[in-house]
């Protein structure tokens, strides 16, 4: 009985299967221009850099613990 489940099940899945790969998908609709979106990425990337930099500059500046 369980094989018979499992085989009407797997059938009807394949016969939806057309279906879910034809459906579109739903992407958000985005604001500006292309070349404004890019500039704001390459904004976020270099904050953050400028965060790591400053981080990495202030951990090279303080004085390190010796290991005993």
């Amino acid at each position: 009985m369980r094989n018979k489940n499992a085989l009407l099940a797997g059938i009807l899945a394949g016969l939806a299967s057309p279906a879910t790969v034809a459906a579109s998908p739903d992407y958000p609709k985005l604001q500006g221009s292309d070349m404004a979106r890019m500039r704001q990425d390459i904004r976020r990337i270099g904050n953050d850099f400028n965060v790591v930099i400053k981080r990495e500059y202030v951990k090279a500046k303080s004085p390190r613990k010796q290991p005993a």
